[in-house]
């Protein structure tokens, strides 16, 4: 509590320097000095009301592991009949990125429809093409699509049970498949990655059997190794039954299973060196 100047006695004052200080004391309880507290109370409630807001997550990219579990699961539930529409919902709408290797045995010149390249030792110039290998006319796929499609374009996967983008190890591949278990391009259809089209949808983003191809011109000695890439990217979209990945009985025993996507964007990658070759779609 502070007294009044006036009020103290001889022996209990101080110098000028104690008596400027207690004058400065008495005033700590002013009106004043209230309404600073005041209003530091009014900005501590104020912040403490305002909520914090969170930060988004990103939205996961699936990837070539996610896709292959997921159809190999969606195989499993198909061949032993258990519903799995639920867990299928769950995948329409997500963002993927598919890595497919090809040309591991080195230049060639294969068939059309086909996945491969070539080198001119002269020019120097470095061919790659992969042409679609998956379309309605394929079996599995025209039972999948039915009458609601009019066309089909994607990938059979060569090597589905690689979950990661490369080249099988020389004497670990399986012995040649019989025509019954392949396409046309000898390319086995047992997973295959594809967007479907309707009658009334866009023709211009459809393929319609053109190859994805890359030039460039090589220095010398650059010699590619370890094959390349074609990288497929965009969103799983669900079929009319709700489902992402269709399943449909196979000759072979082991179902065929085709992913339902939408392209927005397809890339050919090095492996060796990850360089992009070419690139399609919005930029």
């Amino acid at each position: 509590m502070c007294y009044p100047l006036l009020m103290l006695t001889k022996r209990h004052r101080r110098s000028a320097a104690l008596i400027a200080a207690c004058l400065a004391a008495c005033a700590c309880g002013g009106p004043a000095s209230q309404d600073n507290a005041s209003a530091n109370t009014a900005n501590t409630a104020q912040q403490q009301a305002v909520p914090e807001l969170p930060i988004p997550a990103a939205e996961a990219i699936l990837g070539r592991e996610q896709l292959l579990l997921a159809a190999q699961r969606a195989a499993s539930d198909f061949a032993v009949g258990v519903d799995d529409a639920q867990r299928q919902k769950e995948l329409a709408g997500s963002k993927f990125e598919f890595r497919m290797r090809f040309g591991c045995d080195g230049p060639s010149e294969e068939e059309a429809g086909s996945l491969g390249w070539s080198l001119s030792e002269e020019s120097r110039a470095l061919k790659v093409r992969a042409t679609p290998t998956l379309s309605a006319a394929d079996a599995p796929v025209k039972a999948i699509a039915g009458q609601a499609f009019e066309a089909v374009e994607g990938f059979w996967i060569r090597e589905p049970w690689l979950l990661t983008a490369a080249c099988p190890q020389a004497g670990t591949e399986p012995e040649k498949r019989s025509q019954q278990d392949q396409g046309a391009a000898g390319v086995p259809q047992t997973v295959g990655i594809a967007q479907f089209f309707a009658a009334r949808g866009a023709r211009t983003v459809r393929r319609s059997g053109r190859a994805y191809e890359a030039t460039t011109k090589l220095d010398e000695g650059d010699q590619p190794s370890g094959g390349f890439d074609l990288v497929l990217r965009g969103r799983l979209v669900a079929l009319p039954n709700g489902r992402v990945i269709a399943c449909r009985a196979a000759e072979s025993g082991r179902p065929s299973c085709v992913i339902s996507v939408e392209f927005s964007k397809v890339s050919i990658e090095r492996a060796d060196t990850h360089e992009q070759l070419a690139q399609w779609g919005p930029s």
